[in-house]
This record gives structure tokens, sequence and C-alpha cells, in this order.
């Protein structure tokens, strides 16, 4: 809204907790469901481009049909209130005369206004869904658990505070209030424990415990953690408890766990403008941790509508693994595209469910099958993904090779004369000097040619940390900007994971630990905060860690031999420890640090139960095979390199197929069975240009 003068305007307040209404002095207007999702998205997550959100509104409609519907609700609500609410032509605001419960709630929150916030009650829209919008609906849900946790925060934090004032019963209340919105959380019970005891109710105390454990066995088919078992015993027993309870565990603010503000950037930025206008590719390089997805996600987001595809860790040795994520990502949002027939029939080789009559069809038999192959995919790539804007890749370091060879393809395509106007950009993300030889060349080659530029993103410089700590609305962070910087070497990061660790041990009053000295550069304070988990869910970050890719819920119940609500409580733990994020890790440093310090005696025993469960869910071999070799193995290993080897050989791939029937060989080898080595060996010789 700049240049705007918003002194002396009528102030609306938007009421979006409960039913969705807009209020002013003289009168107030019910919104409907569009209306209130613009304007509830605005509120929550700020400016953002017009007609990107169009497409979240209108999911089943045309790209014309969506922003005609969004030109027309807007000017809808400036007829129904006789003011510009919403500014902006390509990206949205809310007027500064707007004010929000929903936003005023994250506020009180973050500022530690803790009873102002728990008066803002109701659910985010509660009376609208949003069944048609199938990506505006999951915001919906997951905003409206952010704001859930928000309350469960304030709920806690006011209780202890009402027990350092001597209202204990006041503190009863409001942990019986958490555990209402969060019933197996047992923070609360150990906590609803202490209360009753320093209340002088043994009994009660006593019977809370009771009623944790029935509603864990019952629900969850699980017990009590240790440490609530051994508080229970403490009190059974009678010793004399502090008055004054230990401090817990904070909930971390939302701006800790993801800044508000894209700091110290400026000069990436304005490399990454000069070359979208010039339409080349943008490949951000640097450190892990230093912000590359941030700042790539963000700038994206600025130019419109995006995709975002990862390559994970694991990936590398699996041919064509982030291409088919791709292509399902890209068949999820267009699910039946309209494709001539060979194009279908080539799909249909990595895809078989769009197989017609016909079936999938025969091996590629020379390299005249291939270039039809990967015409094909190409040509359903660039249909599909005409209406976006932008395309991010993040993590091409765990690129497999058979994906990068079609993403050269598909950049170079992207660049060629003709009507390819409506392409995506590209913008890339991988960490500095960890490429494989394959995908470096590839980036090197469309550099060389000025199709593509690499924008190195380095740490942040001093004066930049300072404003990312101001913009944190924690007390007490900006004056620990030098600590910081020297502790961290302003990997944003590490910044994180510093404030963190503060945090949860104690808060930032009492300024910046002495004892903290600048060596562990972030593994340490992630060390820290995996050895606070509790021994059942940090077993599920090490399966997590060692399956990769393959990791999934029924997977782990199946491996580590856990019920599905068991599992689902340990998996709610890694969560808000913020380790996991559904079934991936929250950053690649996390599982690095899991995996490097899972005990060496569990690793083999792991491998090989996860190679017995894939093995029934029919996994690519290649992955059979490395979890059998992890888990000692070499024989049952063996077979699998074959049959990935005799994959590769059927889809050309020939260096491939050669590389994998070594490692067959070899396997056989460590397995004694030398005869059968031979002749895998005497395979190789049959293969071309191996």
């Amino acid at each position: 809204m700049a240049g705007d003068d918003t002194a002396g305007a009528q102030v609306f307040r938007l009421e979006l907790l409960g039913e969705a209404r807009l209020r002013s002095d003289s009168a107030y207007l019910t919104l409907e469901r569009r209306t209130a999702a613009v304007l509830a998205w605005l509120a929550l997550e700020g400016p953002h481009p017009k007609y990107r959100l169009a497409g979240l509104l209108w999911a089943e409609s045309s790209e014309v049909t969506a922003r005609n519907n969004m030109r027309q609700l807007l000017r809808r609500l400036r007829l129904a209130t006789g003011t510009e609410l919403v500014h902006g032509s390509d990206v949205l605001s809310l007027a500064e005369n707007v004010t929000t419960d929903a936003a005023e709630l994250q506020a009180h929150v973050l500022a530690g206004r803790h009873a102002q916030a728990l008066e803002l009650e109701g659910t985010l829209l509660a009376a609208l869904d949003f069944d048609d919008c199938p990506e505006f609906q999951s915001w919906l849900e997951n905003a409206r658990e952010r704001l859930d946790s928000l309350r469960r925060r304030a709920a806690a934090a006011e209780s202890e505070t009402r027990e350092r004032a001597g209202d204990l019963s006041g503190a009863l209340e409001l942990t019986e209030k958490v555990l209402a919105m969060d019933p197996y959380s047992e923070e609360a019970w150990r906590r609803l424990m202490r209360l009753h005891y320093v209340s002088g109710d043994r009994m009660a105390a006593l019977n809370a415990f009771e009623r944790c454990r029935r509603l864990l066995r019952e629900e969850l088919d699980t017990q009590p953690l240790p440490q609530t078992v051994a508080l229970a015993r403490e009190i059974e027993r009678g010793p004399s408890l502090p008055s004054t309870p230990r401090a817990t565990t904070s909930k971390l603010p939302l701006s800790v766990l993801r800044p508000p503000l894209l700091v110290g950037r400026e000069r990436e930025w304005e490399r990454m403008e000069a070359a979208w206008e010039a339409g080349m590719t943008i490949f951000l390089s640097g450190e892990p941790g230093v912000g590359k997805s941030r700042l790539a996600h963000d700038f994206a987001a600025s130019r419109g509508k995006f995709m975002v595809l990862e390559s994970r860790p694991g990936e590398q040795h699996i041919a064509y693994s982030s291409h088919v994520r791709l292509l399902r990502q890209i068949l999820a949002r267009c699910p039946d595209p309209t494709l001539e027939p060979w194009v279908r029939r080539e799909l249909a080789r990595m895809l078989p469910d769009m197989a017609g009559p016909e079936g999938v069809p025969p091996p590629m038999a020379d390299e005249s099958d291939r270039s039809r192959f990967l015409e094909a995919h190409c040509r359903l790539i660039y249909q599909v993904c005409a209406g976006f804007d932008a395309m991010v890749a993040d993590d091409l370091q765990y690129m497999d090779a058979a994906t990068a060879e079609f993403a050269l393809l598909m950049l170079s395509r992207r660049h060629d004369p003709g009507p390819n106007g409506s392409y995506p950009h590209f913008i890339d993300t991988f960490r500095r000097d960890e490429l494989s030889p394959v995908v470096a060349a590839c980036v090197q080659q469309l550099v060389e040619a000025g199709l593509a530029v690499v924008i190195e993103v380095e740490p942040l410089e001093t004066d930049a940390v300072g404003a990312l700590l101001g913009s944190l609305e924690l007390s007490g962070a900006e004056h620990l900007r030098d600590n910081v910087m020297r502790y961290t070497g302003g990997n944003p990061l590490f910044i994180m994971e510093a404030l963190r660790h503060l945090l949860e041990s104690g808060g930032l009053e009492r300024g910046w630990p002495e004892h903290v000295q600048p060596t562990g550069r972030g593994r340490e304070l992630i060390q820290q905060r995996l050895e606070r988990l509790s021994p059942p869910a940090l077993q599920v970050a090490r399966l997590a860690a060692l399956a990769r890719t393959d990791f999934e819920l029924e997977l782990a119940g199946e491996v580590l031999e856990m019920s599905s609500l068991s599992l689902a409580t340990h998996v709610s733990e890694l969560e808000h420890a913020h380790v996991l994020r559904g079934e991936r890790f929250t950053h690649d440093l996390l599982f690095e640090v899991v995996r490097e310090t899972i005990p060496p005696s569990l690793v083999p025993l792991l491998h090989r139960r996860l190679a017995s469960a894939l093995e029934q869910r029919k996994a690519p071999p290649v992955i059979i095979a490395q979890h059998w070799l992890d888990g000692r193995e070499p024989g049952r290993a063996a077979p699998f390199f074959v049959a990935a080897a005799n994959a590769e050989s059927a889809a050309l791939r020939h260096m491939e197929a050669a590389l994998l029937y070594f490692r067959a060989a070899t396997a056989l080898e460590e397995a004694g069975a030398a005869d059968e080595a031979a002749r895998i060996r005497a395979r190789v010789r049959g293969i071309p240009s191996a």
C-alpha cells in the first residue's frame, strides 16, 4: 500500500474465527466462502500473487475463468464495503485499516500476551469447506492446526504464569484446557499431576496418572513414557516437591520455525531478476542450510504460479526416480491429459497405469526407440506445465543420472525457437561441490551455452544477521548478533538452531551462554535436539534415515513392529520436534545427523528388515539390493543387482547396466560364489560400449 494515506480511514474488523464476517462501525457483512478465503489467506500469509490465489480457489476452472472470477470477487467486495480493502494489481495485500482476529491471535502469542490470545476463540472459517479447492482446503486444515497449536501454547504458558503468581486453581484449569485440546500430551498430563500434588491433593494427582494411562492404552495401544511413570512413583512415595515448577520446554514461536522476512539476499535477488528477464535457467549453489530453497521458493512465488520438484537422499542410483515423482505430481494436477496414443504408450514404460489395451511396450531396441521415449516425456511435461510460471527443483545433488538427462533435454528445449514462450522458467538448487559428474556436466553445458547462470548463495553478513534477529519478534534476540554470527558463521539454518536451543533451554533473557563455542556449526545443536526425543520416536527417525526415499508410515510400522496408533504418536512427536514433516526430514542436515549417530550394531539389522519388507512391496531392485548389502547379506543382494542391470540394459542405458553387473559380481564374490560371479562379469563384455 505504498503511497496510500489511511489516516482517518474507517476501520474494518475481519472476523475469521467462527463465522466469517466483516464489521465496521455501522454494520457487518457476512462473507461468502471464496471472499472469506481470499481475506483469510492475505491476513495469515501476507501479500500474494493475485492469479496464483485465483488458481487455488477455482481449481477446476480454466485459467481465464479463474482470473475473471477473481476480478469479479474483488469488485463485489469493493462495492459492498464502499472502499478498497484489498490493494494491488498483480500482488494482493490487505489494507492497513483491516484488523483480523486470527492474525491478532498469532501476534498475541508471539508477543507473550497469552491471556489475550485465549480470549480469541473459534475455528478458522468454521462453517466453510473447500472440497472443490483441494490445495486451499489443505492450507486451511494446516492453518487451523497452527492456530490450535498457538492456543495450546498460550494455555500452557498462562498456566505457568498463574502458578508462579500462586493461583494454583487457575493453573489447573488452564492445564485441563490444554488436555481438552491435546489429550495425548504427556507433558500436559505430567503438569496436571504435579499441580494437583503441590496443591495438596495426592489422590487427584494419582487419578490423573490413571486417566492418562487408560487413555493411552485404550486409544493408542501404548504406555506412558518413563518420565510420566517416574513422576507417578515419586508422588506415590510422597516426597516434598518444590512449589515452584522447573521451567518446561517452550513451544517454539512461528518466527523461529520460518523467519517472516528474507533478509540479506538483495544481490542474489537482483541477479535472479536479470536472469529471469533474459529467459535463463537459474541455478542456486551454496553450503547446506544457507537458505537456497527459501530464496528459490520466495522468488518463484513473486513471479506467479510454480511447482516444486525435490530430489531426495538415496535417489542417485535409482534411475528416473526424481523424474517419476515429477510425472506423478503433474498427473495429480491434470489426471487425464489429452495425449497422442504414441505418447501415452511411451509413458507406460515408467507409468504402467497409463498403458492402453495393448499393454506396456516391449524393451527398446535401438537409439531411435530411446529418442521417441524421451520425446514423449518432454511433450507431457511441457503440455501440462505450460500454465506454470516457474518450476523449482531442489537438491539437484541427489538427482539420478537418468533424470538429469531428461532435465538437460527439457531445459535445452525451452530455449528452442518456436511456440515455447509459455514454458515455465526453471530455478534449481544444489549443494556446492556435491553434484554428480553427470549433473555437473549438464549444468556446465547450459552455462557455457549462455542458457543458464549459477548464483552462489553465501552465508549472511553481520548486518543481515542483525536484521534477521530483529525480524523475529523475540525479546533480546537482536542483542545477540555478534555472538550468533561468531557461532554460526551467518548460516541461516544454524542461526535458527541456535535460537531454538536458547529458547528450549530457558529463553533468551540470560543472554549468550559463555560455554557455547563456535565449533559445532549447528550439528551439535541438532544432536541435542535428537537426544530429547523419546526412544521409540528416535527409533522411527533412525529407520527414516536408513529407508531414505522409501520411508512411509506403513513400512515403519511393519519393520519396527508398531501398531498404527503407536506409530502415529511417535511420528507426531517427531513433527512437534520439527525433525520430520510428514514422511520427510525437515532438512537434509537432520537426515545426515540422524544417520551418522545410529549405533553401528543396529544398522545391519534395520537394513535387513527393510530389505525383507521392500521385497514384499516390489520395490525397485536396486533399492532392495543395497539394503541387503548394507545388511551384510551380499548373496541376497546379488540377484537384485542383476535384475536392476537387466532393466537398465532394456532401457539402452549400457554404462549403468555394466556397473550394476559389476556390483552383482562383487557381491557374489564376497558371498563366496566365485563361479557365478565370473558368469555375471562375462555378461558385461556383451554390452555395447561397456
